[in-house]
């Protein structure tokens, strides 16, 4: 039974460092709801991987493992925080070159070459798996999906009586987990001082120096000044200060009032009241 040469076969592989592939990181993509505030925010952090990452975790502002993608509320923040999110994709790739025989072990020429079979695997002397390459041309292939760790190649040739040649030498590659990572930095900005409190009453007794007189509503939880609702004599006495955003007016007897128009609350007040 004729066998296949070995000869160009026992020559040594060899990875060349522009087809040897090693595994690419992927994309992260990881946004927030927000990227600045005002006094404090509750962040929503979104994130997805792709291809989907084997493992992703927190850093910074969070922490823990994370899923390839999803979407988490955090507990709110009142100062500026950064939030990281590493990824990693453990699977890579290994491209194997060899010189086709050209003569069978008995020195005739080999004419009837088929292809070329990959036995691969963790260790040198168990090339558990295999990749066969039905292509008697060709010189290369790739070989993916590979966790990381260090794996063991050699290559043999096929015949269409479907007869191997002998391993070629083993060669061996180290596949590396590879990572990508992103962050989101949140900006607080310091919320505005609160209003300064209204000044204290004046002592003495306050008297009118604005005749119109205009009622008070609440909007929003808060006092509006209203319409003009009708006149007070001037010298009328005024009952104390009332605060309507940053502006004191003066509260003032209804008894006082002459109504023009029905008011639409019982605060009525004057924009001018002066100490006598």
């Amino acid at each position: 039974m004729q066998k296949l040469s070995k000869a160009l076969l026992a020559l040594p592989l060899m990875f060349l460092a522009s087809l040897a592939n090693a595994q690419s990181a992927g994309t992260v993509t990881f946004t927030s709801n927000q990227t600045t505030a005002t006094g404090s925010l509750v962040p929503v952090l979104t994130w997805s991987t792709s291809p989907v990452a084997a493992s992703c975790a927190a850093g910074g502002g969070w922490s823990g493992t994370k899923f390839a993608s999803g979407s988490e509320t955090l507990p709110t923040i009142t100062a500026s925080t950064t939030y990281t999110l590493n990824c990693s994709w453990s699977n890579g790739s290994a491209t194997i070159n060899w010189t086709p025989p050209t003569q069978n072990v008995d020195g005739t020429a080999l004419t009837n070459l088929t292809g070329f079979k990959v036995l691969y695997g963790t260790s040198a002397t168990s090339l558990t798996q295999s990749a066969v390459v039905n292509n008697p041309s060709a010189t290369s292939t790739t070989i993916g999906s590979l966790p990381a760790g260090t794996w063991y190649f050699a290559v043999r040739a096929l015949n269409s009586q479907q007869l191997e040649s002998d391993n070629s030498n083993v060669v061996q590659k180290a596949i590396a987990a590879v990572s990508a990572s992103r962050t989101v930095n949140i900006t607080i900005n310091a919320a505005p001082p609160p209003p300064p409190p209204p000044p204290p009453p004046p002592t003495g007794q306050l008297l009118v120096f604005a005749t119109p007189v205009f009622d008070v509503l609440q909007q929003n939880g808060v006092y509006v000044l209203g319409r003009q609702i009708g006149t007070v004599a001037i010298g009328r006495r005024c009952v104390s200060t009332f605060r309507i955003g940053s502006t004191n007016y003066y509260q003032v007897n209804s008894s006082y009032v002459t109504v023009t128009q029905s008011p639409r609350s019982g605060g009525l007040v004057v924009a001018d009241c002066r100490v006598n």
